[in-house]
């Protein structure tokens, strides 16, 4: 498979200005070298399809962490609500149990937009976010899009336990930084900050982002989850060069201390009360990065046969210089699962 295509709008950036430095509550990585396709790197299909069911509104699910072999949580973006779930591996099923609210208080039409879900074993719990920007159609703010959520986990049986959820949000800290405050609260047709994955690693958490892209520059918020809920957030913003309009679509973390990462569009389709500005063109095309912090993301290939648009991302197996990857699909039929072979 060919990329050159892709190294274009890098080389031609590589020639613009560099925003002037300002002082950020974040320490930032520094833009890394041009986007590198991986000599060898494939992502090639599986055999055998993924039977979901027992989920509300399944054409909208979002994001997927498993905790063992047989337990895992499931977000909706279109819900006030979670799903935990049961795998079958073997059999390729996965059914869904009791939702229950996200955050206390929440029911009828609000919505949190549940974007990323990470188990964090060590911690004894599950990390859910929003997405901290505000509504695709109508461009309105809502707060109860700007949560960050701990679900504390039964180590013993693996089951959540609904009734310890504490909540934080990231949405104090991105309005002061520097590098992304002026995206806040912004629409993700002109750019606007946006968070669509999750990813956790020894006490922190990795949140992807979608938008903004900025000289072709997608950015990872890494934050230490104990300050996030103190209120007092120390962070590091990495930035990954993944081209043009490219967006973060999910996260997700391997043993070797890298991070698979699934892009696609930055932007959102277009809508009557915002226009589309910056996506390279229908979204239809999502690539699989791999990310190493303090190095560079290296493409490792496009998504073959999307079932619509790409969401969730779980690492099912991991071998030496290989991951089994499931993907979720937004708009497709329970989920649209479908799962890979990617190798570099």
């Amino acid at each position: 498979m060919k990329y050159s295509w892709l190294l274009l709008p890098v080389l031609l950036l590589a020639s613009c200005k560099k925003e002037a430095h300002h002082p950020s509550s974040a320490r930032v990585t520094p833009p890394v070298a041009p986007l590198v396709a991986v000599a060898g790197a494939k992502v090639e299909p599986l055999p055998g399809a993924w039977k979901f069911s027992g989920f509300t509104d399944d054409e909208d699910l979002s994001g997927i962490a498993a905790w063992d072999e047989a337990h895992c949580l499931v977000c909706t973006d279109e819900k006030f609500s979670i799903q935990p779930g049961t795998m079958n591996r073997g059999g390729r099923t996965l059914s869904a149990g009791a939702a229950f609210a996200l955050v206390p208080g929440a029911s009828g039409d609000t919505e949190v937009d549940a974007e990323g879900v990470a188990a964090a074993k060590d911690e004894g719990c599950y990390y859910v976010t929003g997405s901290h920007g505000v509504g695709k159609k109508k461009a309105d703010f809502q707060q109860s899009r700007c949560f960050v959520v701990r679900i504390p986990v039964d180590p013993a049986t693996g089951r959540v336990m609904p009734a310890g959820i504490s909540t934080a949000s990231l949405l104090p800290w991105v309005e002061q930084d520097a590098v992304l405050g002026k995206f806040a609260r912004q629409p993700l047709q002109l750019n606007g900050f946006n968070i669509e994955g999750l990813a956790y690693r020894k006490g922190k958490l990795y949140f992807g982002v979608r938008g903004p892209n900025l000289d072709g520059d997608a950015f990872i918020i890494e934050v230490e989850a104990k300050s996030l809920f103190a209120g007092k957030i120390a962070t590091i913003l990495h930035r990954l060069k993944v081209g043009t309009g490219v967006g973060i679509r999910e996260l997700a973390a391997l043993s070797d201390g890298s991070f698979l990462v699934l892009a696609g569009n930055a932007c959102a389709e277009e809508s009557k009360k915002q226009p589309q500005t910056l996506a390279p063109g229908p979204d239809k095309l999502f690539r699989l990065f791999r990310y190493t912090p303090g190095g560079s993301a290296a493409l490792l290939g496009e998504v073959p046969q999307p079932s619509a648009k790409a969401e969730g991302l779980l690492v099912l197996e991991e071998g030496e210089k290989t991951a089994d990857v499931m993907v979720l699909f937004d708009s497709a039929p329970g989920g649209g699962a479908k799962t890979y072979r990617v190798s570099w």
